[in-house]
């Protein structure tokens, strides 16, 4: 029994509709490296804007007389100090995350070049899995130790706080006024 393209086949009294079977064809569902640029690009432009935490203390203040005290109580001869922090994205943070962007954006096609397109497509894909958990990561744990050590080293007076290695805070030190 041999049936042509779209004809109707009689089977055993019945008539049966056949249709050719279409293979799958088109491009493989590749990751793109536009997507992963455009990640870069964000960062970039948004991580010089952001401040993620300010924290603010001031070391002592005035009398019923007006004239100066520290936090104890004690009279002083200055105004006390004060000291602002800011908060920000850490540069390593940053370039954490653009290194895993411009590898994943660059390699993959030259590893296509030299004959392993499968690497470079696990290459893009890692890369594409490495960016957020690079983003959380990295705002866990600066988060944590921006509020763990810096704001618990504003409460003790600390003049200076220090803030996660390699940037991510400014401190504005000063004095009070009246």
């Amino acid at each position: 029994m041999s049936a042509e393209r779209g004809a109707t086949v009689a089977d055993m009294g019945e008539n049966v509709q056949t249709a050719p079977v279409m293979a799958a064809h088109g491009r493989k569902m590749r990751p793109r490296g536009w997507g992963l640029a455009l990640l870069g690009v964000v960062a970039l432009v948004l991580s010089p804007t952001s401040t993620t935490w300010s924290a603010s203390a001031e070391y002592g203040g005035t009398d019923a007389d007006g004239n100066w005290i520290d936090n104890a109580g004690n009279p002083v001869s200055s105004a006390p100090p004060t000291v602002h922090v800011e908060g920000h994205v850490a540069p390593v943070a940053l370039a954490v995350l653009l290194l895993v962007v411009v590898v994943g954006v660059f390699l993959p096609p030259t590893l296509e070049r030299f004959g392993q397109r499968a690497l470079g497509d696990i290459v893009r894909y890692s890369a594409y899995l490495a960016a957020p958990v690079v983003v959380v990561v990295g705002v866990l744990v600066y988060t944590v130790w921006q509020g763990h050590v810096v704001v618990d080293q504003v409460q003790h007076e600390v003049l200076h706080p220090h803030g996660f290695p390699w940037g991510g805070v400014t401190v504005t030190t000063g004095h009070m006024t009246r």
